[in-house]
């Protein structure tokens, strides 16, 4: 099996780190390659076009994983990718914790030390940095971003296509929305609606329409 990271750079190569560890262990993947679109990262030796992969590999034969940080971008990469058949890894360090009846989607990647309790749902394609914590019960959206050292308390959500900046706190029940942006060191006490940037101590609303991360 070959594992296809889909972004060549800095989310990217960790990404690649993190199959390394985890073949270290698990021995699970024969060849770790990366497709880009940007044409001039292509050298069709390690970093290589959609349509080359595509045609070489069979379904069967490779699996991806996202590696890129935006979500909006998560997002138009998950679908290319599922709209031609080909399926995503699930990505765990093997340092991290994950309760045993965590549903996890396909996609998802979780990385060092982070702490996953019980009946937490992440669905596809999401990302979960190193030491974010993720309480009982909470649900973590397609294609989002939890950072690192985010504390989520139980029952709290985050919407699909939205990211919660690193050191930020949710307090447990609270929503956040799709398309929203929960900033670094954000304490999180009220909802936040879709399409919502919010920051501060605690959170207040700071900008609404289409949001991206950067």
């Amino acid at each position: 099996m070959v594992l296809g990271i889909y972004g060549s750079g800095g989310h990217g190569l960790e990404v690649e780190e993190l199959a390394r560890v985890i073949n270290l262990k698990e021995n699970k993947w024969e060849k770790i390659i990366f497709i880009d679109d940007a044409i001039e990262k292509i050298d069709n030796e390690k970093i290589f076009s959609f349509e080359t992969i595509i045609n070489k590999y069979m379904p069967e034969d490779i699996e991806f994983m996202t590696g890129i940080g935006e979500p909006v971008i998560r997002e138009k990469i998950y679908n290319k990718v599922k709209d031609r058949g080909y399926g995503f890894a699930i990505l765990i360090h093997p340092l991290a914790y994950v309760a045993e009846n965590v549903k996890l989607e396909e996609g998802v990647m979780i990385a060092y030390n982070a702490f996953i309790s019980v009946k937490v749902h992440l669905s596809a394609n999401s990302l979960i940095q190193p030491m974010a914590s993720i309480h009982h019960e909470c649900k973590i959206g397609r294609n989002s971003i939890v950072s690192s050292t985010v504390v989520m308390g139980g029952n709290s959500s985050l919407g699909d296509n939205s990211f919660i900046g690193i050191g930020a706190v949710v307090k447990q029940g609270i929503n956040i929305g799709n398309g929203t942006v929960a900033g670094m060191g954000a304490v999180v006490v009220k909802d936040i609606p879709d399409k919502t940037m919010a920051a501060g101590n605690p959170a207040k609303i700071i900008k609404t329409g289409d949001i991206r991360v950067f």
